[in-house]
């Protein structure tokens, strides 16, 4: 049985690892995406949880440059699409 317990702490806190360095992955590239003119936008997480379908939908319809999403963070390559999004989603 401790076996067992230790097997599943160790598989928790490797995701938690795993998730955490993925995190940071992400805000390093996305730190130097806005160094180079990308524009970030944060809605509430209330909003992008609940429209999550709508939002990904209208990404793919209205954005004419390249972007990024985790949650209620996105990353926009054209500030146009970035202003777009925040007119309809913020």
């Amino acid at each position: 049985m401790e076996l067992k317990k230790m097997n599943i702490q160790e598989e928790i806190i490797n995701r938690q690892a795993t998730e955490m360095s993925r995190e940071i992955d992400r805000e390093v590239l996305w730190g130097m995406l806005e160094g180079i003119g990308w524009t970030r936008v944060i809605i509430s997480s209330e909003t992008a949880m609940l429209k999550a379908t709508q939002i990904k939908n209208w990404l793919s319809l209205n954005c004419t440059g390249s972007y990024e999403k985790n949650r209620s963070d996105f990353i926009f390559e054209k500030d146009q699409d970035a202003v777009i999004f925040i007119l309809r989603w913020k």
